[in-house]
């Protein structure tokens, strides 16, 4: 027989006697009801701790799921954060664009995708929402001049970057002056052929945009001379390569400036 099944009839003997003793005898020697209380206080303190385990399990559950929640709340509020943080950023952009580039600066917009090949060169705008979207926006970073917009569909812009062949920026020597047009190059450099110089290019000369053309604003930083290339003795015109100064493959945000 099962332990417990016989502390159960241990317990009912006991119960039965306790009753015939106060029936039939009166007061209970105290032995006896000490023996008897011994098992009856057992099974209380049993319930007891048992009552309150389970109240315990039940407690942790809820905690559980309390700090799963809050867990959840803080992951969605750190996104928020987030979301907030990089508007702010293109915020902090625009206006810096603004300041130093130029005020028809309209819109911080993000990099989406690169072609970059042997027809051309040119990146994807994720432009939801921004309006006035058109071609022939000049396109810039911090650095300097990126290109220009060529394509708008209702999400997304193409531009067709300072690298790509089709590209035809005006251009002058910071500080020198000159008149000349970059176009884009093999082997990720910037061409200027047949510049008309004021005083000699030298490495390291600083190119911007100039005013001929009308597209982009002057003083855009378009990039470094890295070479210039030997020229014919009886030839006033130069010809030299210069680096982009804006770093397309690590270009994540970009700044759309109105056309003229």
């Amino acid at each position: 027989m099962p332990s417990f099944v016989r502390a159960w009839y241990v317990f009912v003997a006991l119960a039965l006697l306790t009753f015939a003793l106060t029936a039939f005898v009166g007061r209970v020697p105290a032995s006896l009801s000490a023996a008897v209380a011994l098992p009856n206080a057992a099974l209380y303190r049993a319930g007891v701790h048992l009552r309150e385990t389970v109240a315990a399990m039940l407690e942790r559950s809820a905690y559980r799921a309390e700090i799963e929640a809050l867990q959840r709340d803080r992951v969605a509020l750190e996104e928020a954060v987030r979301r907030l943080d990089l508007q702010v950023e293109g915020l902090e952009r625009l206006l810096d664009a603004r300041r130093a580039q130029s005020p028809a600066a309209v819109a911080s917009v993000p990099v989406i995708a690169r072609s970059a090949g042997g027809v051309g060169d040119t990146l994807m705008l994720g432009v939801s929402g921004v309006a006035g979207m058109q071609p022939q926006m000049p396109v810039t970073s911090d650095a300097g001049l990126v290109g220009v917009v060529t394509e708008v569909t209702g999400r997304t812009a193409v531009v067709r970057t300072l690298l790509d062949p089709r590209s035809r920026v005006g251009v002058t020597v910071r500080g020198k002056g000159g008149q000349g047009v970059a176009i884009g190059d093999a082997g990720g450099v910037v061409r200027v052929d047949r510049f008309v110089a004021e005083g000699a290019v030298e490495v390291g000369d600083v190119v911007e945009t100039s005013a001929v053309g009308g597209l982009f604003p002057r003083g855009l930083r378009v990039g470094v001379v890295v070479e210039v290339l030997p020229q014919d003795p009886n030839e006033l015109r130069r010809s030299f390569l210069v680096a982009p100064a804006v770093d397309l493959a690590t270009t994540l945000d970009v700044v759309l400036i109105a056309p003229p």
